[in-house]
């Protein structure tokens, strides 16, 4: 079985469109993983997907970019905490926050945290978080972290909002309560709309530049007027204003009135 047939037929069992991801990346991440199972062919790899749901589930988990942690790209979160939550904050009495492909939690709750530590109320704010792999979504539910998702919190908010468990570290409930975790897919699901926030970070540098431009357009057109698009440090757009977007600072857009 040739490769291409392969993808269209992997696709339809795990119902995620492989053919929007950058083949390179896919089909080196296939090959790993049927490496790892001693799985011979493509033909064994996709009779394994339909037989076996713990092969299926490793698969999605795997073909998924499940690496998160803690106030990563600690400056971003330096900007979003003393400009952009201000701003947001002084233009309206609610504001709604979506965090796309959210993983494990990570990134969700440390906006949860940097709004608790500005003293703002959780009734003027809803935080949604997104993930296409359930069983990522039940992780980032139970708030459980090791270290090395740790690794970038300063230690005053470790100390305040995380219990040392054993080898892990449990997140506060209340930071935990005030985080919605539902699954959606990127490339097929509905977005909502009026956000003023939406986090999008380190997604599309797995996706081929067409898809890329189509999720662009739907995060865009998903967002309030003046509304922020945060990315990934190594993500940008080309071209803003294609979108209806300008730049405001190192991975961030805002839309335009």
């Amino acid at each position: 079985m040739k490769f291409p047939e392969f993808l269209d037929k992997a696709s339809n069992k795990i119902k995620l469109d492989l053919n929007s991801y950058k083949e390179n990346r896919v089909k080196r991440r296939i090959n790993n993983l049927m490496k790892k199972h001693n799985i011979k062919d493509y033909k064994s790899c996709l009779n394994k997907l339909g037989s076996n749901s713990d092969f299926q589930e490793a698969f999605l988990e795997h073909m998924t970019i499940n690496t998160s942690e803690f106030f990563r790209n600690p400056k971003n979160y330096e900007y979003l905490q003393n400009k952009i939550f201000p701003e947001l904050f002084n233009k309206k009495n609610k504001i709604k926050i979506w965090s796309a492909a959210a993983s494990n939690g990570c990134e969700a709750y440390t906006l949860a945290i940097i709004l608790n530590e500005l003293g703002i109320k959780a009734n003027r704010y809803q935080i949604k978080a997104t993930d296409i792999d359930p069983s990522i979504l039940a992780e980032a539910k139970a708030g459980k972290y090791k270290d090395n998702a740790l690794k970038k919190v300063p230690k005053e908010i470790l100390n305040k909002y995380f219990t040392k468990k054993d080898d892990h570290y449990q997140l506060d409930s209340k930071i935990m309560s005030r985080v919605q975790f539902s699954r959606l897919d990127l490339l097929k699901d509905r977005y909502d709309n009026n956000l003023d926030l939406i986090l999008c970070r380190n997604v599309f540098i797995y996706f081929t530049k067409e898809v890329k431009d189509q999720l662009t357009t739907k995060l865009s057109n998903s967002l309030v007027n003046d509304g922020i698009l945060f990315l990934g440090n190594t993500e940008y757009l080309l071209k803003p204003d294609q979108f209806n977007l300008n730049k405001v600072y190192n991975s961030f857009y805002q839309k335009k009135q």
